[in-house]
């Protein structure tokens, strides 16, 4: 009996052992990880290979409920003011309504004129978008016009995923007999061109009423109207990669450490141009062929090549195209990124755009990125998802030459933002709002 009690007592003595050696070297293991920076530990991992294409059958219905926490929101008319302008809030809704967690909205600022680009980005986003137009006066008649076109006799996809929302100044209100929020017809006859075909730039009531383009009331209009968590602001001229809202959940599924609202990290896709005569490009391979052939350049290559050009940019354009999405590279606005305005994925929590800022001026997109800088952000580059812009190359900066004197104010405007961001999160000489000095 003795003996068979101190035979069962070793046992249980080698066992302890055993399992005190095995955490003893899970421990270090782990405390070795944490040693590695952020973004090596994150690369690391995802080289691995983990990808959309292991995501089995149901990846188009990938479920974030246990990733993020939000709420949803339902799409209904609503006018506002804002600021100096009244909003039309989902004027036009769009008839497919998503939960908080299943898609990426893609939203954008515009005019009328713009509207042809929403045939091929819808074709090519296959989600929600929302886009914000500036209507003042007779322009919001024609913009009605245009997005009943569009509804009646393009692709249905229009009317299932793009909610519009339009906005003018109060001293340039719409004449109307009828009461505006009731106006539109949602029909239009297709044996007719487009309004926005047969209208001139000239004609326009901003034209001839000398206004500026108030581009970031119009993205900022775009961005809070969203109904999802991620949205991507972007242009109504960048088509992305198909797919893309597909890949980048499944993505998020991977990796949810990444997107945690304790976080700043942003997700960048970068930005090509391809010559007038092309097509284009349906995924990064069809790219690199059209990048080789020189019938793709990297956006405003000849215009600021520093606005646009992402870390590691070089091998991400020599990079093999692989199944799925990653992160290819991490990087801050600072350095030989200081200037860089992205445009990215990111959540509601991210920074808007300063509204003194008109497009005529340029540098309307750097507050943003010049406040994330301030907040310390990550700008993650996504390896097999880009933007092109509409076929053309811009051979010189023609907007500049054209609007000096709305460049100069933009430069003051932008001056003095820097230096209320300063005084709000404290001097940082790694950030810079734009190329201005005092």
């Amino acid at each position: 009996m003795i003996a068979r009690l101190r035979g069962s007592y070793f046992y249980f003595l080698v066992g302890l052992i055993f399992l005190i050696l095995i955490f003893t070297i899970g421990s270090q293991r782990r405390e070795t990880a944490t040693d590695e920076p952020e973004e090596a530990a994150y690369l690391k991992t995802s080289n691995s290979t983990l990808g959309f294409a292991d995501a089995g059958d149901g990846v188009e219905d990938v479920n974030l409920a246990d990733v993020i926490s939000c709420g949803d929101v339902t799409l209904e008319q609503e006018v506002y003011q804002r600021g100096n302008f009244v909003v039309f809030q989902n004027y036009i809704v769009a008839e497919k309504q998503f939960r908080c967690n299943e898609s990426i909205t893609l939203t954008s600022p515009g005019d009328y004129r713009f509207l042809d680009n929403v045939v091929p980005l819808v074709d090519r986003w296959r989600g929600p978008i929302s886009v914000a137009l500036y209507a003042p006066g007779y322009d919001f008649f024609t913009t009605l016009q245009s997005i009943a076109y569009l509804r009646t006799c393009e692709t249905a996809l229009i009317r299932e995923y793009v909610t519009f929302h339009l906005f003018f100044e109060h001293d340039h209100f719409p004449k109307s007999e009828k009461p505006l929020i009731s106006i539109y017809q949602d029909t239009f006859d297709c044996r007719f061109k487009p309004p926005y075909e047969t209208k001139g730039d000239d004609e326009m009531y901003k034209a001839r009423n000398h206004l500026t383009y108030p581009i970031n009331v119009a993205r900022n209009v775009a961005k809070l109207s969203a109904q999802t968590y991620f949205v991507f602001p972007s242009d109504i001229e960048l088509y992305p990669t198909r797919n893309f809202i597909q890949k980048f959940l499944y993505f998020v599924k991977l990796h949810p450490d990444l997107v945690r609202k304790e976080q700043n990290n942003v997700f960048v896709l970068p930005i090509f141009e391809v010559l007038r005569d092309q097509k284009v490009p349906e995924n990064k391979t069809q790219l690199q062929e059209m990048h080789k052939k020189k019938k793709a350049i990297l956006f405003h290559r000849n215009v600021c090549p520093s606005c646009h050009k992402v870390p590691d940019g070089d091998n991400w354009l020599i990079a093999k195209e692989t199944d799925g999405l990653e992160v290819f590279s991490v990087g801050k606005r600072e350095g030989h990124q200081a200037i860089w305005e992205p445009f990215f994925v990111c959540t509601q929590k991210e920074p808007l755009w300063d509204e003194r800022l008109n497009w005529e001026g340029q540098g309307n997109k750097m507050c943003q990125v010049y406040t994330m800088c301030m907040l310390n952000y990550k700008f993650m580059v996504m390896d097999n998802a880009f933007l092109i812009h509409k076929p053309g190359i811009k051979k010189k900066k023609v907007q500049v030459l054209k609007h000096m004197d709305q460049t100069r104010k933009n430069n003051k405007i932008l001056i003095k933002i820097q230096d209320e961001l300063q005084q709000i999160y404290g001097a940082n000489k790694n950030c810079r709002a734009h190329n201005v000095r005092k």
